[in-house]
Protein backbone atom coordinates (compact mmCIF):
# COMPACT_ATOMS: atom_id res chain seq x y z
CA UNK A 1 0.00 0.00 0.00
CA UNK A 2 1.25 3.59 -1.00
CA UNK A 3 -1.25 5.61 -0.49
CA UNK A 4 -0.24 8.35 2.42
CA UNK A 5 -3.58 10.01 3.79
CA UNK A 6 -3.06 13.30 4.51
CA UNK A 7 -3.28 15.07 7.80
CA UNK A 8 -6.92 16.35 7.78
CA UNK A 9 -7.41 16.79 11.87
CA UNK A 10 -10.41 16.32 14.52
CA UNK A 11 -13.59 15.95 13.01
CA UNK A 12 -17.07 14.47 14.26
CA UNK A 13 -19.92 12.31 12.78
CA UNK A 14 -22.39 14.97 11.03
CA UNK A 15 -25.83 15.45 11.54
CA UNK A 16 -28.32 18.71 12.10
CA UNK A 17 -27.97 18.66 15.58
CA UNK A 18 -23.79 19.63 15.92
CA UNK A 19 -24.74 22.68 13.88
CA UNK A 20 -25.69 24.90 16.49
CA UNK A 21 -22.07 24.05 17.99
CA UNK A 22 -20.12 24.82 14.36
CA UNK A 23 -22.27 28.35 14.56
CA UNK A 24 -20.84 29.02 18.26
CA UNK A 25 -17.24 27.28 17.60
CA UNK A 26 -16.66 27.08 13.68
CA UNK A 27 -13.44 26.50 13.70
CA UNK A 28 -13.72 23.65 16.11
CA UNK A 29 -13.65 20.91 14.01
CA UNK A 30 -11.23 20.13 10.73
CA UNK A 31 -12.95 17.24 9.63
CA UNK A 32 -16.92 16.33 8.86
CA UNK A 33 -17.58 12.20 8.14
CA UNK A 34 -20.35 12.66 5.97
CA UNK A 35 -22.62 9.26 6.03
CA UNK A 36 -24.23 9.07 2.91
CA UNK A 37 -26.80 6.30 2.88
CA UNK A 38 -28.98 8.73 5.47
CA UNK A 39 -29.61 11.00 2.61
CA UNK A 40 -30.73 8.03 0.07
CA UNK A 41 -34.06 6.75 -0.57
CA UNK A 42 -34.31 2.94 -2.37
CA UNK A 43 -36.85 0.41 -3.94
CA UNK A 44 -35.96 -2.37 -2.36
CA UNK A 45 -33.34 -2.44 0.24
CA UNK A 46 -30.69 -4.85 -1.54
CA UNK A 47 -31.52 -4.61 -5.05
CA UNK A 48 -32.27 -1.04 -5.43
CA UNK A 49 -32.55 0.95 -7.20
CA UNK A 50 -30.72 3.47 -4.97
CA UNK A 51 -31.45 7.07 -5.29
CA UNK A 52 -29.54 10.23 -3.63
CA UNK A 53 -30.92 13.00 -2.48
CA UNK A 54 -28.59 15.70 -4.25
CA UNK A 55 -29.62 19.01 -2.64
CA UNK A 56 -28.58 17.05 0.86
CA UNK A 57 -25.02 16.36 -0.68
CA UNK A 58 -24.58 19.91 -2.04
CA UNK A 59 -25.53 21.23 1.65
CA UNK A 60 -22.55 19.09 2.53
CA UNK A 61 -20.20 20.10 -0.02
CA UNK A 62 -20.89 23.84 0.99
CA UNK A 63 -19.91 22.75 4.89
CA UNK A 64 -16.80 24.17 6.08
CA UNK A 65 -13.47 21.46 6.85
CA UNK A 66 -12.37 18.94 5.05
CA UNK A 67 -15.09 15.87 4.26
CA UNK A 68 -14.84 12.00 4.74
CA UNK A 69 -17.22 10.20 3.11
CA UNK A 70 -18.65 7.20 6.23
CA UNK A 71 -20.56 4.19 3.88
CA UNK A 72 -22.86 2.52 6.47
CA UNK A 73 -25.30 0.32 4.15
CA UNK A 74 -22.86 -2.01 2.51
CA UNK A 75 -20.64 -4.09 5.34
CA UNK A 76 -17.90 -6.17 3.83
CA UNK A 77 -17.47 -8.69 6.74
CA UNK A 78 -20.46 -11.25 4.94
CA UNK A 79 -21.57 -13.17 1.90
CA UNK A 80 -23.69 -10.14 0.59
CA UNK A 81 -21.55 -8.61 -2.40
CA UNK A 82 -21.56 -4.58 -3.22
CA UNK A 83 -23.84 -3.67 -5.46
CA UNK A 84 -22.50 -2.06 -8.39
CA UNK A 85 -25.33 1.01 -8.50
CA UNK A 86 -24.92 1.81 -4.78
CA UNK A 87 -20.92 1.82 -5.22
CA UNK A 88 -21.73 4.21 -8.12
CA UNK A 89 -23.45 6.51 -6.30
CA UNK A 90 -20.76 6.34 -3.06
CA UNK A 91 -18.20 7.03 -5.98
CA UNK A 92 -20.68 9.97 -7.06
CA UNK A 93 -20.74 11.06 -3.45
CA UNK A 94 -17.00 10.74 -2.54
CA UNK A 95 -15.93 12.54 -5.98
CA UNK A 96 -18.17 15.85 -5.20
CA UNK A 97 -16.92 15.79 -0.99
CA UNK A 98 -13.67 15.18 -2.37
CA UNK A 99 -12.70 12.49 0.03
CA UNK A 100 -9.46 11.52 0.60
CA UNK A 101 -10.62 7.61 1.12
CA UNK A 102 -14.19 5.82 2.20
CA UNK A 103 -14.47 3.87 4.99
CA UNK A 104 -17.08 0.92 5.11
CA UNK A 105 -17.75 -1.91 8.50
CA UNK A 106 -16.01 -5.08 8.21
CA UNK A 107 -19.23 -6.40 9.28
CA UNK A 108 -22.32 -8.38 7.95
CA UNK A 109 -25.56 -6.91 7.17
CA UNK A 110 -27.13 -10.53 6.90
CA UNK A 111 -27.68 -12.85 4.24
CA UNK A 112 -27.91 -11.81 0.55
CA UNK A 113 -31.28 -11.77 0.33
CA UNK A 114 -32.58 -10.83 4.19
CA UNK A 115 -31.56 -7.54 5.75
CA UNK A 116 -30.12 -8.29 9.58
CA UNK A 117 -30.97 -4.69 10.30
CA UNK A 118 -27.63 -4.41 12.15
CA UNK A 119 -24.29 -4.44 11.91
CA UNK A 120 -23.11 -8.34 13.26
CA UNK A 121 -19.62 -9.74 13.72
CA UNK A 122 -18.19 -11.51 10.47
CA UNK A 123 -16.73 -15.31 10.55
CA UNK A 124 -13.13 -14.85 11.63
CA UNK A 125 -11.96 -17.85 9.73
CA UNK A 126 -9.88 -18.30 6.55
CA UNK A 127 -12.67 -18.49 4.45
CA UNK A 128 -14.22 -15.36 6.14
CA UNK A 129 -10.91 -13.77 5.35
CA UNK A 130 -10.97 -14.62 1.59
CA UNK A 131 -14.92 -13.27 1.58
CA UNK A 132 -13.89 -10.21 3.14
CA UNK A 133 -11.13 -9.62 1.01
CA UNK A 134 -13.40 -10.07 -2.11
CA UNK A 135 -15.71 -7.51 -1.01
CA UNK A 136 -13.15 -4.97 -0.10
CA UNK A 137 -11.74 -5.36 -3.80
CA UNK A 138 -15.09 -5.06 -5.16
CA UNK A 139 -16.32 -2.35 -3.10
CA UNK A 140 -12.74 -0.34 -3.72
CA UNK A 141 -12.66 -0.43 -7.13
CA UNK A 142 -16.66 0.34 -7.57
CA UNK A 143 -15.98 3.78 -5.29
CA UNK A 144 -12.66 4.76 -6.92
CA UNK A 145 -10.78 5.75 -3.36
CA UNK A 146 -8.47 3.93 -0.90
CA UNK A 147 -10.59 2.19 1.11
CA UNK A 148 -10.36 1.75 5.05
CA UNK A 149 -12.33 -0.95 6.93
CA UNK A 150 -14.08 -0.23 10.16
CA UNK A 151 -12.95 -2.26 13.13
CA UNK A 152 -16.31 -3.97 14.99
CA UNK A 153 -18.02 -4.70 18.14
CA UNK A 154 -18.70 -7.87 18.77
CA UNK A 155 -20.94 -8.58 21.84
CA UNK A 156 -20.45 -12.58 20.87
CA UNK A 157 -17.44 -14.75 22.50
CA UNK A 158 -15.33 -15.78 20.15
CA UNK A 159 -15.60 -19.38 18.76
CA UNK A 160 -12.75 -21.94 19.42
CA UNK A 161 -12.45 -22.46 15.07
CA UNK A 162 -12.45 -18.51 14.92
CA UNK A 163 -8.85 -16.83 14.81
CA UNK A 164 -7.95 -13.87 17.15
CA UNK A 165 -9.80 -10.99 16.28
CA UNK A 166 -6.39 -8.84 15.40
CA UNK A 167 -5.15 -11.49 13.50
CA UNK A 168 -8.29 -11.64 10.94
CA UNK A 169 -8.20 -8.14 10.82
CA UNK A 170 -4.48 -8.35 9.72
CA UNK A 171 -4.92 -10.51 7.11
CA UNK A 172 -7.94 -8.86 5.68
CA UNK A 173 -5.99 -5.60 4.81
CA UNK A 174 -3.00 -7.22 4.07
CA UNK A 175 -4.45 -9.85 1.88
CA UNK A 176 -6.93 -6.94 0.08
CA UNK A 177 -3.60 -4.25 0.68
CA UNK A 178 -6.43 -1.47 2.30
CA UNK A 179 -6.40 1.09 5.57
CA UNK A 180 -7.78 0.95 9.17
CA UNK A 181 -10.64 2.37 10.63
CA UNK A 182 -9.30 1.74 13.93
CA UNK A 183 -12.58 2.38 16.44
CA UNK A 184 -10.84 2.61 19.93
CA UNK A 185 -14.68 2.09 21.43
CA UNK A 186 -15.52 -0.48 19.81
CA UNK A 187 -11.94 -2.43 21.56
CA UNK A 188 -12.96 -0.42 24.45
CA UNK A 189 -16.18 -2.38 24.13
CA UNK A 190 -14.57 -5.77 23.25
CA UNK A 191 -11.52 -5.41 25.98
CA UNK A 192 -14.32 -4.60 28.43
CA UNK A 193 -17.04 -7.29 27.66
CA UNK A 194 -13.98 -10.08 27.65
CA UNK A 195 -14.08 -10.90 24.38
CA UNK A 196 -10.42 -9.97 23.88
CA UNK A 197 -7.57 -8.23 25.22
CA UNK A 198 -6.80 -4.39 24.57
CA UNK A 199 -2.86 -4.97 24.09
CA UNK A 200 -3.11 -8.19 22.54
CA UNK A 201 -5.04 -6.97 19.54
CA UNK A 202 -2.91 -3.87 18.95
CA UNK A 203 -0.03 -6.18 18.62
CA UNK A 204 -1.43 -8.23 16.18
CA UNK A 205 -2.51 -5.33 13.44
CA UNK A 206 -0.25 -3.56 11.28
CA UNK A 207 -0.70 0.21 12.71
CA UNK A 208 0.91 1.69 10.47
CA UNK A 209 -2.58 1.02 7.95
CA UNK A 210 -4.56 2.90 10.26
CA UNK A 211 -5.76 5.77 8.32
CA UNK A 212 -8.16 6.97 10.82
CA UNK A 213 -9.37 6.28 14.35
CA UNK A 214 -13.00 6.80 15.73
CA UNK A 215 -13.80 7.54 20.06
CA UNK A 216 -17.23 7.64 21.23
CA UNK A 217 -19.68 6.85 24.24
CA UNK A 218 -21.65 4.45 25.71
CA UNK A 219 -23.34 2.76 28.40
CA UNK A 220 -24.20 -0.38 30.42
CA UNK A 221 -26.71 -2.60 29.79
CA UNK A 222 -27.29 -6.56 30.80
CA UNK A 223 -23.75 -6.96 32.05
CA UNK A 224 -22.25 -5.34 28.42
CA UNK A 225 -20.57 -2.16 27.71
CA UNK A 226 -22.59 -0.91 24.67
CA UNK A 227 -20.94 1.07 21.87
CA UNK A 228 -24.24 3.24 21.51
CA UNK A 229 -22.39 6.45 20.96
CA UNK A 230 -24.45 7.73 23.69
CA UNK A 231 -22.18 10.61 25.47
CA UNK A 232 -19.12 11.61 26.21
CA UNK A 233 -15.77 9.86 25.71
CA UNK A 234 -14.40 7.57 29.05
CA UNK A 235 -12.18 8.85 30.83
CA UNK A 236 -10.54 5.73 30.56
CA UNK A 237 -10.73 5.12 26.84
CA UNK A 238 -9.32 9.11 26.68
CA UNK A 239 -5.91 8.04 28.66
CA UNK A 240 -5.77 4.67 26.78
CA UNK A 241 -6.31 5.96 23.04
CA UNK A 242 -3.33 8.72 23.75
CA UNK A 243 -0.59 5.56 23.61
CA UNK A 244 -2.52 4.18 20.94
CA UNK A 245 -2.13 7.34 18.63
CA UNK A 246 1.22 8.26 19.48
CA UNK A 247 2.00 4.65 17.56
CA UNK A 248 0.42 5.50 14.62
CA UNK A 249 2.36 7.37 11.91
CA UNK A 250 -0.31 7.51 8.96
CA UNK A 251 -3.30 8.93 10.72
CA UNK A 252 -5.28 10.90 8.64
CA UNK A 253 -8.45 11.65 10.91
CA UNK A 254 -9.42 11.28 14.76
CA UNK A 255 -13.47 11.38 14.65
CA UNK A 256 -16.06 11.34 17.70
CA UNK A 257 -19.19 9.42 16.89
CA UNK A 258 -22.06 9.95 18.87
CA UNK A 259 -26.17 9.54 17.72
CA UNK A 260 -27.43 12.53 16.47
CA UNK A 261 -30.84 11.97 19.41
CA UNK A 262 -27.96 12.40 21.99
CA UNK A 263 -26.37 15.32 20.56
CA UNK A 264 -28.92 16.92 20.51
CA UNK A 265 -29.03 16.75 24.90
CA UNK A 266 -24.83 18.04 24.75
CA UNK A 267 -24.04 20.94 26.37
CA UNK A 268 -21.94 23.30 25.17
CA UNK A 269 -19.45 22.45 28.10
CA UNK A 270 -19.62 18.65 26.79
CA UNK A 271 -19.00 20.01 23.25
CA UNK A 272 -15.48 22.00 24.29
CA UNK A 273 -14.36 19.07 26.53
CA UNK A 274 -14.59 17.09 23.91
CA UNK A 275 -13.12 19.11 21.31
CA UNK A 276 -10.42 19.68 23.87
CA UNK A 277 -9.66 16.42 24.31
CA UNK A 278 -9.14 14.90 20.36
CA UNK A 279 -6.86 18.28 19.95
CA UNK A 280 -5.00 17.16 22.93
CA UNK A 281 -4.91 13.29 21.44
CA UNK A 282 -4.22 14.64 17.70
CA UNK A 283 -1.27 16.39 18.88
CA UNK A 284 0.62 13.47 20.02
CA UNK A 285 -0.37 11.55 16.98
CA UNK A 286 2.56 9.54 15.93
CA UNK A 287 4.91 10.49 18.35
CA UNK A 288 5.71 7.05 19.69
CA UNK A 289 9.48 6.07 19.97
CA UNK A 290 8.98 2.67 18.29
CA UNK A 291 8.44 1.23 14.98
CA UNK A 292 7.51 -2.18 16.45
CA UNK A 293 5.54 -4.75 13.83
CA UNK A 294 2.73 -6.83 14.57
CA UNK A 295 2.97 -9.94 16.16
CA UNK A 296 3.38 -12.84 14.20
CA UNK A 297 -0.21 -14.18 12.58
CA UNK A 298 -1.79 -16.79 14.48
CA UNK A 299 -1.64 -20.51 13.05
CA UNK A 300 -5.48 -21.10 10.89
CA UNK A 301 -7.89 -22.28 13.24
CA UNK A 302 -8.92 -25.60 13.55
CA UNK A 303 -11.89 -27.06 12.21
CA UNK A 304 -14.33 -27.57 11.87
CA UNK A 305 -16.09 -24.14 11.63
CA UNK A 306 -19.47 -23.24 9.39
CA UNK A 307 -18.49 -21.21 6.08
CA UNK A 308 -19.39 -17.52 6.10
CA UNK A 309 -23.25 -18.36 4.49
CA UNK A 310 -24.38 -20.81 7.30
CA UNK A 311 -22.63 -18.30 10.19
CA UNK A 312 -24.40 -14.95 8.25
CA UNK A 313 -27.59 -17.14 8.42
CA UNK A 314 -27.94 -18.65 11.96
CA UNK A 315 -27.19 -14.86 13.25
CA UNK A 316 -29.45 -12.91 11.02
CA UNK A 317 -31.91 -15.88 12.11
CA UNK A 318 -31.07 -15.54 15.80
CA UNK A 319 -31.66 -11.67 15.81
CA UNK A 320 -35.13 -11.42 13.74
CA UNK A 321 -36.30 -14.48 14.31
CA UNK A 322 -35.93 -14.21 17.82
CA UNK A 323 -33.95 -17.85 18.09
CA UNK A 324 -31.50 -16.90 20.41
CA UNK A 325 -30.99 -20.46 22.03
CA UNK A 326 -29.06 -21.60 19.43
CA UNK A 327 -27.87 -25.19 20.36
CA UNK A 328 -24.21 -24.33 19.02
CA UNK A 329 -23.70 -21.57 20.67
CA UNK A 330 -25.49 -21.85 24.16
CA UNK A 331 -22.37 -19.34 25.54
CA UNK A 332 -23.55 -16.56 23.74
CA UNK A 333 -27.88 -16.43 24.59
CA UNK A 334 -27.60 -13.65 26.37
CA UNK A 335 -25.38 -11.49 23.87
CA UNK A 336 -27.91 -12.76 21.22
CA UNK A 337 -30.54 -11.50 23.31
CA UNK A 338 -28.76 -8.86 22.90
CA UNK A 339 -28.47 -7.95 19.54
CA UNK A 340 -31.92 -9.02 19.03
CA UNK A 341 -32.88 -5.97 21.72
CA UNK A 342 -30.54 -3.25 20.07
CA UNK A 343 -31.88 -4.72 16.65
CA UNK A 344 -35.57 -3.49 17.37
CA UNK A 345 -34.83 -0.83 19.10
CA UNK A 346 -32.99 0.18 15.77
CA UNK A 347 -36.11 -0.62 13.98
CA UNK A 348 -38.40 0.86 16.51
CA UNK A 349 -36.62 3.79 16.21
CA UNK A 350 -37.21 4.11 12.38
CA UNK A 351 -41.08 3.74 12.71
CA UNK A 352 -41.39 6.48 15.40
CA UNK A 353 -39.59 9.41 14.06
CA UNK A 354 -41.02 8.27 10.39
CA UNK A 355 -44.49 7.79 11.63
CA UNK A 356 -44.82 9.88 14.42
CA UNK A 357 -48.44 10.51 14.27
CA UNK A 358 -49.36 7.13 13.93
CA UNK A 359 -47.72 5.82 17.00
CA UNK A 360 -48.34 8.86 19.23
CA UNK A 361 -52.15 8.18 18.74
CA UNK A 362 -51.42 4.30 18.76
CA UNK A 363 -49.66 4.30 22.25
CA UNK A 364 -52.47 6.91 23.72
CA UNK A 365 -55.18 4.62 22.35
CA UNK A 366 -53.76 1.21 23.38
CA UNK A 367 -50.63 1.83 25.46
CA UNK A 368 -48.22 -0.95 26.57
CA UNK A 369 -50.09 -3.36 23.81
CA UNK A 370 -48.37 -1.15 21.14
CA UNK A 371 -44.69 -3.24 21.68
CA UNK A 372 -46.00 -6.45 21.67
CA UNK A 373 -47.73 -5.74 17.92
CA UNK A 374 -44.69 -4.06 17.20
CA UNK A 375 -42.83 -7.74 18.20
CA UNK A 376 -45.50 -9.51 15.93
CA UNK A 377 -44.49 -6.99 13.12
CA UNK A 378 -40.52 -7.53 13.77
CA UNK A 379 -41.08 -11.26 13.38
CA UNK A 380 -43.42 -11.59 10.13
CA UNK A 381 -41.62 -9.02 8.29
CA UNK A 382 -37.69 -8.39 7.59
CA UNK A 383 -35.89 -5.29 8.03
CA UNK A 384 -36.46 -2.63 5.18
CA UNK A 385 -33.39 -0.17 6.45
CA UNK A 386 -34.80 2.88 4.49
CA UNK A 387 -37.06 4.56 6.32
CA UNK A 388 -40.02 4.24 3.26
CA UNK A 389 -39.90 0.57 2.83
CA UNK A 390 -39.98 0.01 6.36
CA UNK A 391 -42.94 2.11 7.02
CA UNK A 392 -45.01 0.95 4.28
CA UNK A 393 -43.95 -2.59 5.36
CA UNK A 394 -45.38 -1.94 8.40
CA UNK A 395 -48.56 0.30 6.90
CA UNK A 396 -49.27 -3.00 4.36
CA UNK A 397 -48.51 -5.66 7.89
CA UNK A 398 -51.07 -3.26 10.08
CA UNK A 399 -53.90 -3.44 7.42
CA UNK A 400 -53.31 -6.93 7.29
CA UNK A 401 -53.16 -7.37 10.79
CA UNK A 402 -56.94 -5.98 11.01
CA UNK A 403 -56.65 -2.60 12.25
CA UNK A 404 -59.81 -0.74 11.48
CA UNK A 405 -59.41 2.25 13.51
CA UNK A 406 -60.51 4.79 10.34
CA UNK A 407 -58.20 7.79 12.67
CA UNK A 408 -55.22 5.44 12.61
CA UNK A 409 -55.66 4.29 9.12
CA UNK A 410 -55.80 8.29 8.28
CA UNK A 411 -52.87 9.01 10.46
CA UNK A 412 -51.09 6.28 8.63
CA UNK A 413 -51.48 7.28 5.25
CA UNK A 414 -50.39 10.89 6.54
CA UNK A 415 -47.41 10.14 7.93
CA UNK A 416 -46.90 7.74 4.77
CA UNK A 417 -47.36 10.24 2.32
CA UNK A 418 -45.09 13.37 3.88
CA UNK A 419 -42.26 10.26 3.17
CA UNK A 420 -43.28 9.90 -0.69
CA UNK A 421 -44.06 12.92 -1.81
CA UNK A 422 -40.78 14.19 -3.20
CA UNK A 423 -40.32 10.83 -4.47
CA UNK A 424 -43.32 10.82 -6.39
CA UNK A 425 -42.96 14.36 -7.45
CA UNK A 426 -46.88 15.36 -7.19
CA UNK A 427 -49.11 16.32 -4.56
CA UNK A 428 -50.97 13.27 -2.71
CA UNK A 429 -54.41 13.42 -0.92
CA UNK A 430 -55.46 11.72 2.74
CA UNK A 431 -58.31 11.43 3.51
CA UNK A 432 -59.58 11.92 7.10
CA UNK A 433 -62.80 10.64 8.77
CA UNK A 434 -63.58 14.20 9.85
CA UNK A 435 -61.59 17.48 10.64
CA UNK A 436 -57.95 16.53 11.69
CA UNK A 437 -56.93 19.63 13.30
CA UNK A 438 -58.64 18.05 16.51
CA UNK A 439 -57.08 15.10 16.84
CA UNK A 440 -53.41 16.49 15.68
CA UNK A 441 -53.73 19.39 18.81
CA UNK A 442 -54.77 16.38 20.59
CA UNK A 443 -51.56 14.27 19.86
CA UNK A 444 -49.73 17.39 20.34
CA UNK A 445 -50.78 17.38 24.33
CA UNK A 446 -51.20 13.91 24.51
CA UNK A 447 -55.18 14.04 24.86
CA UNK A 448 -57.62 12.04 22.55
CA UNK A 449 -60.44 12.75 25.06
CA UNK A 450 -62.05 15.13 21.91
CA UNK A 451 -63.11 13.29 18.69
CA UNK A 452 -64.41 15.61 15.65
CA UNK A 453 -67.67 14.89 14.30
CA UNK A 454 -67.74 12.13 11.29
CA UNK A 455 -67.62 13.92 8.11
CA UNK A 456 -65.28 13.03 5.40
CA UNK A 457 -62.53 15.25 5.01
CA UNK A 458 -59.33 15.49 2.60
CA UNK A 459 -56.13 17.12 3.26
CA UNK A 460 -53.46 17.87 -0.06
CA UNK A 461 -49.66 17.36 0.25
CA UNK A 462 -47.88 19.51 -1.78
CA UNK A 463 -43.89 18.63 -2.25
CA UNK A 464 -43.33 22.09 -1.95
CA UNK A 465 -39.50 22.74 -2.21
CA UNK A 466 -37.78 19.72 -3.99
CA UNK A 467 -38.74 17.57 -6.51
CA UNK A 468 -38.11 14.27 -7.79
CA UNK A 469 -35.44 15.64 -10.20
CA UNK A 470 -33.53 16.42 -6.96
CA UNK A 471 -32.77 12.76 -6.89
CA UNK A 472 -29.89 11.36 -8.44
CA UNK A 473 -29.88 7.77 -9.69
CA UNK A 474 -26.73 5.73 -10.42
CA UNK A 475 -26.70 3.63 -13.18
CA UNK A 476 -25.46 -0.29 -12.59
CA UNK A 477 -22.11 -0.60 -14.44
Amino acid sequence: MTFHPPKLGVGMIYATALRPFLERRPDALDVLEIEPQTLWLADDPIDGPFFEFTPGVDLYADLPGHKLVHSVGVPLGGTRSPDNAHLALLRQTAERLGSPWVSEHLSIAGTPHQSAGFLLPPLQTEAGVAQAVANITKFAGGVGRPVAVETGVSYLSRKPFEMPDGCFVSQVVENADCGILLDLHNLYCNHRNGRLDWDEFLSQIPLDRVWEVHLAGGEERDGFWLDSHSGTIPDELTARSLEVLQSLPNLGALNFEIFDTFLERFTNEEFDRTVDDLRYLWSETGAATTDARPAALAPPAPKPAPDPAQWDAVLTDAVWKAETQVAEWEENAEALTLYAFLARSFRGSILARSLPRLLRYLLLRDGAAVETRLKRFYKDSDPKLYAPLECKAFADWLRHDGEADAWALALLDYDIALLEIIRRGAPIVVSFPGDPTTVFEGLAIRDLAKTPPPRPWEVEILPDVFAVEDFAQASPS
